[in-house]
């Protein structure tokens, strides 16, 4: 079942139009997000293919705050802290990680922007099916915002006992 929602829901943001607009509009709603505009840590995916864009949201929270984004390692997903987007180079499944030592220990005070195909509207998700954020979520109880298209916003009919749900959804 969430094998057949990854493919149908990935193959539908691929057409996703005016995906630049929908991106500004994201990114208007993600940086004047209260638990955003008061955390001082935010915990961010670098965004690849036809993903919600998180670059031009790291530009901007660069300049704002402590930001870090994830690395796998061991099969766990730690977030390392950059200073820019200099700091990344292609990692685990060529997606963009930190080459950064100065791994984040301390979650207080800290917003994770979380990736997804696609998000139920009372937050659950289906990422890639790694299990790398539920875990994350598991063991560290932080605020979790999840960015999507509306046209990924889904009654999402299984879940099993790992899935972990996110606080608020960002959608267009």
């Amino acid at each position: 079942m969430k094998e057949e929602l990854r493919k149908k829901y990935l193959i539908i943001r691929e057409k996703i139009k005016n995906k630049e607009n929908k991106d500004n509009l994201i990114f208007e709603k993600v940086i004047s997000h209260p638990k955003v505009m008061n955390a001082s840590v935010i915990l961010i995916y670098v965004s690849k293919d036809s993903e919600v864009d998180t670059l031009n949201l790291i530009k901007y929270f660069l300049k704002k705050k402590k930001v870090a984004v994830p690395k796998i390692e061991n099969n766990t997903m730690n977030f390392y802290y950059i200073h820019s987007l200099n700091d990344l180079e292609k990692g685990y499944f060529k997606i963009l990680e930190p080459i950064s030592k100065e791994k984040v220990t301390n979650f207080i005070n800290a917003v994770c922007i979380t990736p997804g195909i696609c998000f139920s509207p009372k937050g659950y998700r289906i990422g890639y099916g790694k299990g790398f954020y539920d875990k994350f979520f598991y063991q560290n109880k932080i605020y979790a915002l999840g960015l999507c298209y509306k046209e990924c916003l889904i009654d999402i009919p299984f879940l099993d006992k790992y899935d972990y749900k996110v606080d608020n959804i960002i959608t267009d």
